[in-house]
């Protein structure tokens, strides 16, 4: 019973004595709790945010990039012109403008001879030599036809001829000869000048034959 009475003791007095560490221990800690947690700042007042409203998208326009203009191309240098090459065109002689003359004549023509004298042929048809006027009147005077010297007919053949000069004798003169009506009127153009000369034959320039074809 004493033992019993002193177990009781024994544990109150411990569970005092714990009661007391305890109350000790929570008190320091309440003092160590307000030492050392300082006080509690007020967080800032929350200011809410609006209600969220739809809001318009703006239009995006697209603005086309600027097309990069071609790079002109550099003209090219115009050469300067150059002279054509002289092209030489082979000309034909001049042809005798015809007259209204019934007949026409060749260019005269003279050589040396032994004796001084004018000759050739009348033709009546100039693409037919085969056709011959016979008894043509040709005349002999200047070159100029203002005067009639001498007059002959033609022959057989058609030839005519005015001896000049008797045989190793030059005549010099300056010469025409044409065709002449009965009436003497002229009827062609007039042949020459034929101009003789006394120069010898070895020059070439010596004139004692001299020659005119008529034609038709």
């Amino acid at each position: 019973m004493i033992l019993n009475t002193w177990g009781k003791r024994l544990a109150l007095i411990t569970l005092l004595f714990m009661g007391s560490l305890a109350c000790s221990t929570t008190s320091n800690l309440f003092v160590a709790q307000a030492t050392l947690i300082p006080s509690r700042t007020p967080l800032p007042t929350f200011t809410p945010f609006p209600d969220a409203t739809e809001t318009a998208v703006p239009t995006i326009t697209t603005t086309p990039a600027p097309t990069k203009s071609p790079t002109a191309t550099a003209r090219p240098a115009t050469p300067k012109p150059t002279a054509a090459p002289k092209v030489v065109v082979p000309t034909t002689p001049p042809q005798p403008v015809l007259s209204s003359m019934e007949f026409h004549v060749n260019p005269a023509t003279c050589s040396h001879s032994g004796l001084t004298f004018i000759k050739f042929i009348v033709y009546l048809n100039k693409s037919d030599p085969s056709q011959r006027y016979q008894g043509a009147i040709v005349a002999l005077g200047p070159p100029d036809g203002s005067t009639i010297y001498d007059i002959i007919l033609s022959e057989w053949n058609g030839e005519y001829t005015f001896v000049l000069g008797d045989a190793g004798k030059a005549r010099p003169g300056n010469w025409g000869v044409w065709l002449v009506t009965p009436s003497r009127v002229r009827k062609s153009d007039i042949g020459g000048p034929i101009v003789t000369n006394d120069l010898p034959a070895d020059n070439p320039k010596a004139c004692w034959a001299g020659g005119v074809d008529f034609w038709k």
